[in-house]
C-alpha cells in the first residue's frame, strides 16, 4: 500500500515539475514571441471548438425524433427525448438498393485491410530494390516514379474505365486487390530514402551466414522498416475505410459504408429520416476514431531505426 502511494506521489511531483518547465520555458519568451503564440493558440482553438461543435451537432441530431428534426432542421436544441433507436434502425433501413448497412460495414472491412496492408508493403518492396541494387534503367524506373506524381491523372478515367473491363475487373473484387498491388507513389519515396539510409553491412553479415536475397529483405532489411510500415497502415486504414468515390465508379454492386451512405444522401428526398442517416455517419465514424485515438501517438512520433556497433 505504501509503495503505491509513493508510486503516486512521485508521478504527482514528475506531473508538476514538467508544467512547471512549460511555465519557466513561457515566461522566457520575448513580449513578440508571446504574442505570435497567443495568435497561433487562438487559432487552434477555434479550430478545434468548430470541429467539436460539428461532431456533437452530428450526435446531437442523431438523437432526435425525425418529425422533431424536420419541424426544427436549424435548431440547436436538445433533442425532447432521446431516440437510441436511430442506431438501430440505420442497420435496417439504410440499404443501397440490394445492398444492405451490414453488407457495407463487410465490404469497407474487405477494402480496408487490402488496401492498408497490401498498398503499403508494396512501395516498401520497390522501395528496397531501387535503393540497393544497381541495373540498368534503375535511374528510369526512379525518374518515371517521380514524373507520374506530377502528373494530373483526371483525364485518365474513361481509359481506366475501359481497362477494367477488358480484364473483367469491373464490378469485381479482385479489383481492390490488384488496384493496390502497386508499389510506388509517395510512400516509394519514403521507403527508397530509408532502404538508401540503411547499412548495407547488415545484407553482408546474413550471407556469410548463406542468406539469400529473398531472406535479406524479409528478414534483415524489411523488419527494420516496420514502424515505417505500421505507420502507413494505420494511415492508410483510415483514408481506406473513408473512400466512396472508387467504389461508386468501378464497384457498384459491393459499395462499401462511406459509398452507401454517400448514394444514400445523394438519392434521399425531403422525406428521408435524416437522424437516422446521421446515426449511420456515427456509426461509420466509430472505426476510424478508434484507430486515431488508439494509434496517434505512434503516426505522430516520429522513428528512429539502428542496430550497428562500432
Amino acid at each position: 500500500m505504501s509503495a503505491t502511494i509513493k508510486s503516486k506521489n512521485g508521478t504527482a511531483r514528475s506531473k508538476r515539475r514538467f508544467f512547471q518547465r512549460k511555465v519557466d520555458a513561457l515566461n522566457r519568451r520575448s513580449k513578440s514571441e508571446k504574442i505570435l503564440f497567443t495568435i497561433v493558440f487562438v487559432i487552434f482553438a477555434i479550430q478545434t471548438f468548430t470541429m467539436f461543435f460539428v461532431l456533437w451537432w452530428l450526435i446531437n441530431n442523431s438523437l432526435k425524433d425525425p418529425f422533431e428534426y424536420a419541424q426544427l432542421k436549424n435548431s440547436l436544441h436538445f433533442p425532447e427525448q432521446m431516440q437510441f433507436g436511430n442506431y438501430i434502425q440505420a442497420f435496417k433501413t439504410l440499404n443501397t438498393g440490394e445492398i444492405t448497412f451490414f453488407e457495407m460495414i463487410l465490404n469497407s472491412l474487405y477494402y480496408t485491410v487490402v488496401c492498408s496492408f497490401l498498398g503499403s508493403f508494396c512501395p516498401a518492396v520497390t522501395g528496397y530494390v531501387l535503393a540497393k541494387y544497381r541495373f540498368k534503367g534503375r535511374n528510369l524506373i526512379y525518374s518515371i516514379a517521380i514524373l507520374t506524381l506530377t502528373l494530373p491523372i483526371v483525364g485518365s478515367g474513361a481509359a481506366y474505365m475501359k481497362l477494367l473491363h477488358n480484364l473483367g475487373l469491373y464490378d469485381n473484387p479482385l479489383f481492390y486487390i490488384v488496384n493496390n498491388f502497386n508499389g510506388f507513389g509517395a510512400n516509394f519515396l519514403i521507403y527508397s530514402a530509408f532502404f538508401s539510409g540503411l547499412s548495407w553491412s547488415y545484407a553482408e553479415a546474413a550471407e556469410i551466414d548463406g542468406a539469400n536475397p529473398w531472406q535479406i529483405f524479409f528478414k534483415i532489411m524489411f523488419p527494420q522498416a516496420l514502424p515505417i510500415y505500421f505507420t502507413y497502415v494505420i494511415i492508410c486504414a483510415i483514408a481506406c475505410w473513408n473512400e466512396y468515390n472508387l467504389m461508386i465508379l468501378y464497384m457498384p454492386s459491393y459499395l462499401s459504408l462511406a459509398a452507401g451512405l454517400y448514394t444514400f444522401q445523394a438519392r434521399a428526398t425531403r422525406a428521408a429520416n435524416y437522424p437516422v442517416y446521421f446515426a449511420g455517419l456515427i456509426v461509420s465514424m466509430i472505426p476510424t476514431l478508434i484507430i486515431f485515438g488508439t494509434f496517434s501517438d505512434k503516426v505522430m512520433t516520429s522513428l528512429s531505426v539502428g542496430g550497428l556497433k562500432g
